[in-house]
């Protein structure tokens, strides 16, 4: 049997338009386990993501597209020292993060987690951030296809952290 080469991802800023694309992914049963827990109205996606996307607040937020260009994924990264209680709460005084989900249920499970991730943070988090050196991503513990694709990019276990009542995995790459 022959292995798959692995997707060839892109990725495009998002836009106040992909608000209802985002509102739908984040109703599918696959995203909702353990990235948006709580149903979400397309107005209360706008108020959320509408000031990142703005550029009113310090995150960065892309769609990851297929190789046909089709919007499958959600990413966003910011530097952790922007948002100090975050910075607090995993215990870090530098580098970024990076926070993100497959929206499109038929893109889960085909190597297209991997693809987006190790892209996104080579080609996009680390240049818009050069002067931080380290990436952080964090999944709860339960979430195992999640911590399994960050290892496969390269990402190295931390330690634990409560967020919000849920036992999480702090992850760690270091550019270079």
């Amino acid at each position: 049997m022959t292995e798959r080469a692995p997707p060839t991802v892109g990725f495009r800023p998002v836009v106040e338009t992909d608000f209802p694309l985002m509102n739908a992914w984040l109703a599918q049963a696959h995203v909702r386990t353990f990235f948006q827990k709580e149903p979400i109205t397309l107005a209360e996606v706008a108020a959320k993501y509408g000031p990142r996307v703005r550029g009113e607040v310090p995150t960065h937020c892309h769609l990851a597209l297929d190789e046909a260009g089709r919007p499958f994924g959600y990413l966003q990264g910011y530097r952790n020292l922007d948002w100090p209680d975050w910075a607090a709460e995993i215990d870090v005084d530098g580098g970024l993060s990076i926070d993100l989900y497959i929206g499109e249920p038929d893109h889960v499970g085909g190597g297209y987690g991997r693809a987006m991730l190790g892209a996104y943070v080579r080609d996009i988090a680390f240049p818009l951030y050069p002067d931080e050196a380290r990436c952080y991503i964090a999944h709860a513990h339960e979430n195992i296809a999640a911590l399994a694709c960050s290892r496969a990019v390269g990402f190295r276990d931390l330690g634990d952290f409560v967020e919000d009542g849920v036992d999480m995995r702090l992850l760690l790459l270091e550019r270079g």
